[in-house]
């Protein structure tokens, strides 16, 4: 009884220091040394790269979507108005779609660094409660037997902390450092790929490419020629026309080319900031909550044999080991005696 006494208030004990320990943060810089701060480092590169690269996606299809819009809106004279908005619209709702897209990409990569900020300030806080809960728990059970029922209700409420607690310190740390696995394999390669092709076109797409390119041998005739060739109208329309002409089958190569690589970019930032961080959280939870399930089902049931046994230690008194009973012969019923008749 002594030793058990002992035991118990030691544990009380351990507790109330894991208490303050936790709430603190000392226990947080034990669990950073035993591996989780190389996680979290990790996951704090990953994201700080994916939202650098982000945003420099976003500013080159800024520039691309400022160039086109003011093509769009343009026009060009040779003896009339050429609007030259129809010949790129198709190239500029594609490039409109990767723009939004890269938006949102940035958007949630950032949102995901600050929830990960969020959960690193107020992890210790859950510890720290669910400690509390345990230690109330625990002193209902040993030495307030009269409040059983209230200790159950404890219970339940440390298993939800249990949950909160290694959703915040394991779960979704690991599901950021899965997806950015993943990401390093089979997203981040198409989003480099589109990025560095919507780059490389920057340039071709300015009011003042795209008038050289009208352009171009008006002005070296103009150049070379006299002032009667600057009146030949008809020869200025002539080769203006064959410019569009080109320009038009050039744009509809690179829409067909921008399509690509908006497509890419859409599947790289979906799979990058949405679907796997999502399904590895949801996977990494199932599992974290099935296996407390189990253990928390099996503990309850020796539980409430225990609560059941002391309530009526409790209120009857214990009971006494049942005596062996003796087992009890039954006398066989005397086979009924015939009589016969004398003489016989």
């Amino acid at each position: 009884m002594i030793l058990k006494n002992l035991f118990r208030w030691v544990v009380i004990i351990l507790l109330v220091f894991s208490i303050y320990f936790s709430a603190v943060g000392y226990i947080d810089k034990a669990i950073d040394i035993i591996g989780m701060g190389d996680v979290a480092a990790s996951n704090d590169e990953y994201l700080e790269q994916s939202f650098d690269k982000a945003v420099n996606g976003f500013l080159i299809l800024s520039g691309i979507k400022s160039g086109l819009a003011v093509i769009e809106g343009s026009e060009v004279g040779v003896g009339f108005n050429l609007e030259l908005g129809d010949l790129v619209q198709s190239v500029y709702d594609y490039v409109d779609i990767a723009w939004k897209t890269a938006l949102a990409g940035g958007t949630i990569v950032l949102l995901t660094r600050l929830l990960l900020q969020a959960a690193d300030m107020v992890d210790h806080w859950f510890l720290s409660t669910l400690l509390f809960f345990l230690l109330i728990s625990l002193m209902i059970k040993w030495f307030l037997p009269k409040f059983l029922k209230f200790s159950s209700l404890l219970k339940e409420i440390y298993f939800f902390l249990i949950i909160f607690t290694i959703v915040l310190y394991i779960v979704l740390p690991f599901s950021i450092t899965c997806s950015a696995f993943l990401s390093e394999k089979i997203t981040r390669p198409l989003i480099q790929e589109s990025q560095s092709s919507f780059e490389s076109i920057k340039d071709e797409f300015s009011i003042d490419e795209i008038s050289e390119r009208i352009f171009a041998e008006e002005q070296t005739a103009d150049e070379d020629g006299t002032w009667l060739s600057k009146l030949n109208i008809k020869a200025k329309l002539d080769r203006v026309g064959k410019n569009i002409k080109e320009l038009a089958n050039y744009f509809k190569e690179k829409t067909k080319n921008i399509a690509i690589w908006t497509i890419q970019l859409i599947a790289g930032y979906l799979f990058d900031s949405i679907i796997f961080p999502i399904t590895f959280f949801i996977f990494l939870f199932i599992i974290t909550k099935s296996v407390l399930l189990f253990l928390f089902e099996k503990r309850k049931n020796q539980t409430m044999v225990e609560d059941f046994s002391n309530l009526i230690i409790k209120y009857y008194g214990r009971v006494n080991k049942k005596e062996p009973v003796k087992k009890k012969y039954r006398m066989k019923p005397m086979r009924k005696i015939r009589h016969f008749p004398p003489g016989r």
